[in-house]
């Protein structure tokens, strides 16, 4: 018997797995692929206009981006950007991996990670996307355990013309261990997205979020008076605290500082 999805057009012979339902998108596992597809809510046809919109912003995205070995494999995306095929990958998220296997993890696991989310970083802001909800669980392990970085839903985007897309401001925001404190109306910047990236390169090492027990009232009111967590102890603290002190005009300029303190 064939399976659907709703907006898919392909008939499934394998009943899709539900991974993951979020305010925007419904998230299928079919196979060795991932199906993204629009959140319909039947009775609130202003919110779904929204999943529409922000399913088709990621979309348009994945179009911009093109392959690249630091972004989650897209297979293809509906002509009417109403859904997004995603390559699956099995060994999940480097959060979960991370606090699953953190006593058989290396430090040479650490550093290439390390190196592979600043590189992810750069290439999409190389490309005129800011991600705006950078986390450790953004990016999923391939095949190669390679750090691949995912979820573009709430990003901002500055469109490319050759491809007929115009840009779009950011909806999403990043969890407060992970913000930028800074006037909320504007769009996201590449700048907040650094400060984000070195919140989630302190997950990696540290093993949990900046200022993991503090309610998100304190937080902020640290990062405000820029204040934050010891970072010595931790083999590329220098880069992290130089993410969160905004001295990096880009992730390519930290990458080399990286490069010249701990051989990265």
């Amino acid at each position: 018997m064939p399976y659907c999805i709703k907006g898919f057009q392909e008939n499934l012979a394998e009943k899709p797995e539900l991974l993951m339902m979020g305010m925007s998108a419904l998230t299928y596992r079919v196979g060795n692929r991932v199906i993204k597809a629009i959140n319909v809510w039947e009775e609130q046809p202003g919110i779904t206009k929204d999943n529409i919109l922000a399913t088709r912003n990621e979309a348009n995205i994945f179009l911009i981006l093109r392959s690249h070995p630091r972004i989650v494999e897209c297979i293809s995306v509906d002509p009417a950007l109403e859904y997004i095929e995603l390559r699956y990958y099995p060994d999940g998220n480097l959060k979960d991996h991370v606090a699953k296997y953190r006593d058989e993890i290396s430090e040479a696991d650490t550093r290439r990670w390390a190196r592979q989310m600043i590189e992810g970083v750069e290439y999409i802001h190389t490309m005129g996307v800011r991600h705006s909800d950078l986390r450790l669980d953004q990016w999923l392990l391939d095949p190669d355990m390679n750090a691949r970085l995912t979820d573009f839903n709430g990003s901002g985007f500055d469109g490319d013309p050759s491809l007929g897309i115009s840009g779009s401001k950011a909806v999403g925001v990043e969890v407060t261990s992970h913000y930028l404190p800074r006037d909320p109306c504007p769009d996201n910047t590449t700048t907040s997205d650094l400060f984000a990236l070195g919140s989630c390169l302190y997950e990696l090492l540290a093993g949990e979020r900046p200022y993991h027990g503090l309610d998100d009232e304190a937080i902020d009111a640290l990062y405000r008076s820029s204040t934050f967590p010891p970072v010595e102890h931790l083999w590329l603290g220098k880069i992290i605290i130089g993410f969160w002190k905004t001295e990096f005009a880009s992730a390519q300029d930290a990458i080399q500082r990286a490069e010249q303190l701990y051989e990265l």
